[in-house]
């Protein structure tokens, strides 16, 4: 007898439990109406045969598990004494070249020494318990985790949301069975609620309680019962797996929003040692072998690592802790299930997938790797143009059409997100910029005199390079901000940006040879006519900068740190711009009729600056890259969407 097909539920759960049939949003119509849209939940939908199929092996693994008690996960014989040695001799397990990879061959006998019980201890099970018990209740983390997926996994997507969702309920339905996998993932879940709560209250949640628990105390027991859990799964298993990388990465962005950078620092450091002892790396670049999505979750993982790692090494002046052009192996290679609202562009190979944004960081990370900012003292202008002119004509090219600084927004409506992930990427670009130009702020008088006139020149071109990037930046800041409500935020992205430009317009303001108000012309920056940047324009851009961090202070420590600088520097600015009227360079004014051609032209440059044989950036960056590369798929995939 055939089975009946149930009809599928397309509401959140209180409505359908009325009978009233929502938008389907989050928070729904109905669940706002009734002011409680922390019980907006909605069931995960029907998941579709490839998903089930991609994710079948891992969900009948995680019930074969489960019927263990918890151990380290090295087992009995050979696999024992590989455990002991990559212990003892830092061997790295999956290398197909080192004395472990030799050892392999061999018969090992298990000795007495060697045949130690791996269960956990009674005290540690006790203590796994109790943390265990100690997490907040369903609801409040049913309504946290419905929240980081609706609203927030759009900025960095360390989860895959319609997979994650399913080992969501998953792990509900085995908590109670104690292995490495559901303690590790229950790190997971509290670490992602965790950050979920230094985004409330905001537009869609106003109130700092959740069931009548304060957000300060929930984000407290996630914090306290994650680090615990963690470290005895870090006891149990050494090695772990991309579920540590993930929850790392999460414990890291908890210390971005609280404003601690440095801790940020350490927490990448920390994912990154973390997915080199778990093999990430080399398992994701193979080919072939199944599990695909398995794979292809460990690219994104370490894409997000790599711009993360790149990112804040540019932004701090460190080195980063993962090589150049590892990640040139990593890159994505499969158009992943789509999420809620992508079903109608599945069929539109030329739409941007939601980490086609991730993507396009990736490449700006290499970009600015391949093209180090060289530590000369003093600072030289030609350098500083050449790199930016290769980055006109190299980087900016590779952009996808719905990313680009004059943007196609027709696939705005489906992806909802995008138009932030726009603003974000704009961001870090015209933070590139500024980076660029930067030092020239640390040039003194005497320098600059020493300097060839046609050097004098081009450094006051990159003077409003320079200033333009920053008033750039700021306006993507801003509308970045006003698309998440205009109020609190401990979005680092913000305060952080916000500052920086700040600090660099207000440099500029005050010195007495910048060339404001000085010609009537547009200027050029990267590739786009802007109008003329005036004194006034600028100190408009850093007073509704500082009006951002002093509204942020009441939530961020950065930002309130940054507001007391900017304020400083904003008064001094003001005076100083008042008192020194402007210079101008004697017969060094019209530059546009000294240089007519780019600056790679005049210095005859156009056959020298060209791309390092190793790294390919021509055949990885064309124009078309990003469409192939998600249309393309992987040969004989039977779980493309």
């Amino acid at each position: 007898m055939p089975q009946t097909r149930k009809r599928r539920v397309t509401t959140c759960v209180p409505c359908h439990t009325r009978k009233q049939k929502c938008n389907r949003q989050y928070p729904c119509n109905h669940c706002t109406r009734r002011r409680r849209p922390e019980e907006c939940i909605y069931k995960p939908a029907p998941v579709d045969r490839p998903l089930r199929a991609i994710l079948g092996d891992e969900s009948r693994n995680q019930v074969s598990d489960s019927v263990h008690p918890i151990k380290h996960p090295a087992g009995d014989g050979p696999c024992n004494q590989h455990a002991a040695l990559t212990k003892s001799f830092g061997y790295f397990e999956d290398s197909s070249s080192n004395t472990m990879a030799l050892l392999k061959n061999w018969d090992l006998h298990n000795g007495d020494d060697e045949d130690i019980d791996n269960r956990a201890s009674p005290d540690m099970l006790q203590k796994i318990r109790s943390d265990l018990e100690r997490m907040p209740r369903r609801g409040i983390l049913d309504f946290l985790t419905q929240y980081f997926v609706s609203e927030l996994n759009w900025m960095k997507q360390l989860v895959h949301a319609p997979s994650f969702l399913i080992h969501y309920q998953q792990w509900w339905a085995n908590n109670r069975e104690l292995t490495v996998r559901n303690v590790e993932y229950a790190v997971l879940i509290l670490r992602i609620c965790s950050y979920a709560t230094q985004f409330l209250p905001s537009p869609t949640y106003p109130d700092d309680k959740i069931s009548d628990l304060p957000l300060g105390h929930i984000r407290n027991t996630c914090v306290e019962l994650g680090n615990s859990l963690s470290e005895t799964c870090l006891a149990l298993d050494w090695k772990g797996g991309l579920v540590r990388v993930q929850h790392i990465l999460f414990a890291a962005l908890n210390s971005s929003c609280e404003g601690r950078t440095d801790m940020f620092w350490e927490g990448i450091a920390s994912a990154s040692r973390a997915a080199q002892k778990a093999g990430v790396q080399t398992a994701a670049a193979e080919l072939g072998g199944g599990q695909e999505f398995d794979k292809e979750m460990q690219r994104r993982i370490f894409c997000n690592l790599y711009l993360l790692d790149s990112h804040l090494s540019r932004q701090l002046d460190r080195v980063p802790f993962l090589p150049d052009n590892l990640v040139a192996e990593m890159l994505p290679r499969l158009r992943l299930v789509p999420e809620t609202g992508m079903l109608d562009m599945d069929s539109d190979i030329t739409a941007p997938e939601l980490f086609t944004e991730r993507l396009m960081q990736v490449q700006l990370g290499r970009f600015w790797r391949k093209y180090p900012k060289k530590q000369t003292i003093p600072y030289d202008p030609t350098q500083a143009e050449q790199r930016y002119e290769q980055f006109c004509s190299e980087y900016l090219p590779t952009l996808h059409p719905a990313l680009t600084l004059s943007p196609d927004k027709k696939w705005d409506t489906q992806l909802p997100k995008l138009s932030m992930q726009r603003q974000l990427l704009h961001i870090t670009i015209f933070d590139f910029i500024a980076w660029n130009f930067r030092p020239l702020l640390l040039l003194n008088e005497s320098q600059i005199t020493q300097l060839p006139a046609y050097k004098q020149v081009l450094l006051q071109s990159q003077k409003q390079k320079l200033a333009q990037a920053a008033v750039e930046e700021l306006t993507a800041v801003s509308n970045l901000h006003s698309m998440f409500g205009g109020g609190h935020t401990r979005f680092a992205a913000i305060i952080f940006n916000s500052f920086e430009a700040s600090v660099l317009l207000l440099t500029l303001l005050s010195r007495p040879d910048f060339p404001f108000d000085q010609t009537e012309e547009n200027h050029d920056i990267l590739g786009r006519q802007v109008t003329k940047l005036t004194r006034n324009k600028a100190m408009q851009a850093v007073e509704k900068a500082l009006n951002r961090l002093q509204i942020l202070s009441g939530v961020s420590d950065m930002a309130a740190a940054g507001a007391r600088v900017v304020s400083q520097l904003f008064a001094q600015a003001s005076r100083l711009s008042e008192s020194a009227p402007p210079a101008i360079i004697p017969g060094l004014s019209n530059t546009s009729e000294l240089f007519p051609g780019s600056f790679s032209d005049l210095l005859r440059l156009g056959a020298v600056v060209g791309h390092d044989e190793d790294w390919g950036f021509e055949e990885s960056l064309y124009p078309n890259y990003v469409n192939g590369l998600f249309s393309a798929g992987v040969p004989g995939d039977e779980y493309r969407c």
